[in-house]
């Protein structure tokens, strides 16, 4: 039998708790976030039992994105290691979901929602290189210092990339170059070499955060070709367009691959009426949360795929329920 005593007075114990202990969490990342994403997985575990078949449901969120949120998120969600996770970009749960990419299987993953963060994964060169494709770079070969991303959620993405083209991060070394890995696009000596000149090539997403530095500083983001897109096709990416529509100064859309959406995850076994609440908190919170976007998402977006936030997997079935009553879909 549950037990509420919400009929006794407005805030009781248990929610007192789960107040303080969120405001610690997040008021912690603020504080001290390079601690917390890099020593301390953190997770919550809600109470319950495996011999209970209704509520209360144990289930374990996954917070840090420095171990959950890209390719080993699916997989810990996928095989029932994790119950619900952020997973960034959209894309790496639908290559989970279709066995493409990174993934030698299919997970069962479903969405419960899918925030905005719009992106695209690039190859920025200095006007120094006198390059406007990859293919005339691959060709001269030239020495330079290259800036890449070193973190679960682009890894792979930066890997299959330099491989459609032929090349890897090994040849920038061999051609008398240097690679400086960073973990965070925004990193300050990646915008500092930009703005001084002494990086000469960006490969990396997260473009809200260097950019437009890169544009100011003469950048160029180079087209994938056809061939390029085709073989990036075929591992899952999706091709997408880079324009000042979103950054301001580029002259000539290019033809990239999209790196946007941040959407929940679960199992496909993770209980109707628990997705359905869930949903039903985010539409009660929606207003009050931080997006990675200019302004606050409509519920309807939350649910349907959207440029900033595609959804090319399905939502679960709990959740799909609340948004269809409620009209969102």
């Amino acid at each position: 039998m549950s037990y509420d005593d919400r009929s006794v007075k407005p805030m009781s114990a248990s929610l007192m708790r789960a107040r303080i202990a969120t405001k610690i969490l997040s008021g912690l990342y603020e504080d001290v976030p390079t601690m917390l994403t890099s020593a301390i997985r953190l997770m919550v575990e809600l109470p319950g039992g495996s011999a209970h078949s209704g509520p209360p449901y144990p289930f374990t969120i996954g917070v840090s994105p420095a171990w959950c949120s890209g390719v080993n998120g699916a997989k810990l969600v996928g095989t029932g290691k994790l119950d619900l996770v952020w997973l960034n970009p959209s894309i790496i749960p639908t290559m989970a979901y279709n066995g493409q990419g990174p993934f030698r299987r299919k997970y069962p993953l479903r969405a419960l929602a899918v925030f905005p963060s719009w992106d695209r994964l690039v190859i920025a060169v200095s006007p120094k290189l006198g390059v406007r494709t990859m293919e005339e770079l691959i060709e001269k070969r030239p020495k330079m210092n290259v800036s890449v991303a070193v973190n679960d959620c682009v890894d792979f993405a930066i890997k299959f990339l330099l491989k459609a083209h032929g090349i890897s991060q090994k040849d920038f070394i061999e051609w008398g170059g240097t690679v400086d890995e960073v973990v965070r696009p925004s990193n300050p000596n990646r915008r500092d070499g930009i703005i001084s000149g002494n990086v000469h090539m960006v490969i990396d997403e997260g473009m809200d955060s260097w950019g437009d530095v890169a544009v100011e500083n003469g950048m160029v983001f180079l087209p994938y070709s056809e061939k390029v897109l085709k073989k990036l096709e075929r591992y899952g990416f999706q091709r997408a367009r880079v324009d000042h529509g979103r950054i301001a100064g580029i002259n000539d859309p290019t033809t990239v691959v999209d790196f946007s959406g941040w959407p929940i995850v679960v199992h496909e076994k993770f209980p109707d009426d628990l997705a359905y609440h869930v949903a039903g908190v985010l539409e009660k919170i929606r207003e009050e949360i931080p997006y990675d976007a200019s302004e606050v998402p409509s519920m309807k977006s939350l649910c349907t795929s959207t440029e900033a936030g595609p959804l090319d997997f399905p939502l679960h079935p709990g959740a799909e329920r609340f948004y269809r009553e409620k009209g969102y879909l």
